[in-house]
């Protein structure tokens, strides 16, 4: 499986005793011979050409190239490979794949947006003192924030306010207005929602874009293998989507999903940083699979029943499964499995289950059946 390692620095951030000290973390790096190394500033991939002319080096998202001009000089400087701006519509992309057809094109697709041009954000260093181009930002714009008249900290007799506020522009008042809804916590109007891109996917293959990129970053492995389910199943597909695929992102949390810039527009979710999945949850991790029992014993997520609808979720797809009985850590006959134990799930029956497809499987606990196809 082919490896990069990102590099990140912010020009101007580095003084003679950093810069020799990052030379040596780099040539270290280099010595694992990964496939390329991701770089954002312009010093760096010069560096780079001259003592490992070999290496690829694929451009950051954070080096903000939104056209075909910026890419091209970027190939000449001999990059293999840009990672794309966030902020490019799809017309622009297709744009810098027509121009530029020999220079690889990577564009995010899914997961978190920043509220930041490409993430070059500042509100995390301002907030906690954790850069955020040092891959140390604390999230400050999805934490909840609090409206009050007074100054000086809120006390527990804090009140919220009462009726809607909105947030109006002086010098355009013909722009609406944007609604900052506050809940017990309080409002969220920095946090963007999710990037869904699924159903942009067959004009991005079409072009022919050489990668899709998914932000995964403390997701767990769950959340990751059903969305790059989802999008294996999409770039596959050659056309369009395939319904699966869109159901498989029924099974995920996040904070509401967006088509990002791509086909606009941007609404942003005020209320929350989440929104429960609609078709359902995770309630197990396999550990191992015994065949001859036919059961599974498996690390539990969530709470759930002998009673409750299952699917068993592995590499090659999602299916309903019914089980028959279970046993909880200490090996008694059980009705629920909570969080944070282990437990011993026994199926029905389960045809075709190769040990090396339920080792990667999961229990998916149904919330939304459709009666008429029990999916």
């Amino acid at each position: 499986m082919p490896a990069s390692l990102l590099f990140r620095c912010a020009p101007g951030r580095t003084v003679l005793k950093t810069w020799m000290i990052l030379q040596k973390v780099l040539l270290a790096a280099l010595e694992l011979k990964p496939d390329a190394l991701i770089v954002a500033d312009p010093g760096f991939v010069g560096w780079l050409r001259e003592v490992s002319p070999q290496t690829e080096v694929h451009l950051s998202v954070q080096a903000n190239t939104t056209n075909y001009l910026t890419a091209s000089f970027w190939k000449k400087l001999g990059v293999s490979r840009i990672i794309l701006s966030r902020e490019l519509r799809l017309s622009e992309i297709l744009e810098i794949k027509e121009r530029v057809p020999d220079l690889e094109l990577e564009v995010f697709v899914h997961g978190a947006v920043c509220m930041a041009m490409s993430g070059r954000c500042m509100l995390s260093n301002w907030v906690t003192r954790r850069d955020a181009n040092q891959g140390v930002c604390d999230n400050s714009c999805r934490m909840p924030y609090r409206l009050y008249a007074n100054e000086g900290p809120q006390c527990a007799d804090y009140k919220e306010h009462e009726g809607d506020f909105f947030l109006q522009r002086t010098d355009r008042p013909e722009l609406p207005p944007v609604a900052l809804d506050e809940d017990t916590w309080g409002t969220y109007f920095m946090s963007s929602r999710d990037l869904c891109a699924l159903e942009v996917v067959p004009d991005l293959v079409r072009a022919g874009l050489d990668s899709f990129k998914i932000e995964g970053r403390t997701r767990s492995v769950y959340y990751l293998s059903q969305v790059v389910r989802a999008y294996r199943m999409a770039i596959d597909a050659q056309g369009t989507v395939p319904e699966e695929a869109r159901r498989a992102l029924d099974f995920v949390d996040g904070r509401g999903f967006m088509p990002g810039f791509l086909k606009g527009p941007l609404p942003q979710n005020y209320e929350s940083t989440h929104v429960a999945a609609s078709g359902g949850c995770v309630c197990a991790q396999i550990l191992d699979y015994d065949a001859q029992t036919c059961s599974c014993r498996v690390n539990v997520k969530n709470p759930f029943s002998l009673d409750d609808s299952l699917e068993l979720m592995t590499p090659e797809g999602m299916r309903l499964c019914k089980v028959a009985s279970m046993k909880d850590f200490r090996g008694g006959d059980a009705d629920r499995l909570n969080p944070g134990t282990e437990g011993r799930i026994f199926l029905q029956e389960v045809e075709n289950l190769p040990l090396e497809q339920a080792q990667f499987g999961f229990f998916v606990k149904q919330t939304n059946l459709n009666p008429e196809t029990n999916t």
